[in-house]
Parts: C-alpha cells; structure tokens; sequence
C-alpha cells in the first residue's frame, strides 16, 4: 500500500493509529482493464483507493463519452452522487489497466471520519484540492483554446502522458472530432 500511505501524509499527517484503523478497514481487489468499478445509474457504497493503474470517470449521453477525471496511483475515486448524497452515480468510473485497488465502505469510512479527527482533515483537504482541480478546468474549458486546455492537461498530469490514450485526454479537455484537428 505504499502508494496509497505516501498520497495519504502527503495531503495530511494523518497518525500511525489513524493510519492503521483506516488501512484495517480496506479489502483488496483486482480489475482488469476496461472494468466498470462504478456504474451509472447504481449506488454504490464503496470509496476506491488506487495502488497500482489508472482509472477515469465518464458520463455516458446521447452516444458520446466524456471523460470527466482520471485517477492513478494514490488517488482516492468514488461515484460522487452515491458518496455524498446515497444516489445512483450518474459518471461511471472506469480502469484504464489492471489495476490493484483497496476498497472501504462508505459507512466505515465515515465512523473513522468520527473516531479519528487527523482522517477527516484528511478527507476534507482531499475533498478541497479535488474542488479547486475542478474549478479550474471548468474555468480552463471556457476561456482557453484546445490546443492550450490539451498543453495544460499535460503539463497538471505528466505521469498520464504516456499512461492514457490520446483520445481520453482530448475527450477530457472537451475537445471533439471537430476541434481536434486544431491540436496537431
């Protein structure tokens, strides 16, 4: 779980005790890619904790996909309507590779959130720098051109380069078919 940890302390210095009750709690699972670990339409109760691959969130409409967010190594990814408000999820979350993810119900989650004060400034900062993230895509999507949201997605996520299809980033910066030839 060395991934998970170190994205963990990196956010906040949540305690060894903290550490260990939330790491007790968690199960392992295997997806292969192209797994559907959230899907549309259904609640699910679980918060995933990524240690090895990549996933993405994507809405589904009128045929088209748009990739919404991606997650990677240390990355905590959920079905936000199932997480906050026990609604069916109206993103799927995908794995782009095999990936190696520890999952924690929703309501162990919230009593350690309880129990343990340095979880939930963990929560909460994870919480707030996901909040900016967003805002500033949002902002990005409407005020610059493609060809400068697609060098800005590169440069916020370097490790993605390689890792996602050129497809899913140019999906993920709101660029179509009919905007893509102006990226090169």
């Amino acid at each position: 779980m060395n991934n998970i940890i170190h994205k963990i302390r990196q956010i906040y210095p949540v305690s060894e005790e903290a550490l260990q009750a939330l790491l007790m709690n968690m199960q392992v699972r295997h997806y292969p890619k192209g797994t559907y670990i959230v899907q549309a339409g259904v609640t699910d109760r679980l918060v995933y904790f990524i240690e090895e691959g990549v996933t993405r969130s994507v809405f589904h409409h009128d045929g088209q996909d748009t990739t919404t967010w991606f997650s990677q190594e240390g990355d905590v990814t959920f079905g936000m309507d199932s997480l906050y408000y026990q609604q069916p999820s109206v993103e799927s979350i995908e794995t782009l590779s095999d990936c190696k993810i520890y999952v924690i119900h929703i309501d162990k989650l919230n009593a350690l959130y309880e129990t343990y004060i340095d979880i939930a400034n963990w929560g909460r900062i994870l919480h707030q720098n996901v909040n900016k993230e967003l805002s500033h895509m949002f902002v990005e999507r409407l005020q610059l051109p493609p060809k400068e949201r697609y060098e800005q997605f590169n440069r916020r996520y370097p490790r993605l380069i390689n890792r996602v299809k050129r497809l899913c980033k140019l999906n993920c910066v709101m660029l179509y078919s009919h905007s893509i030839s102006s990226v090169g």
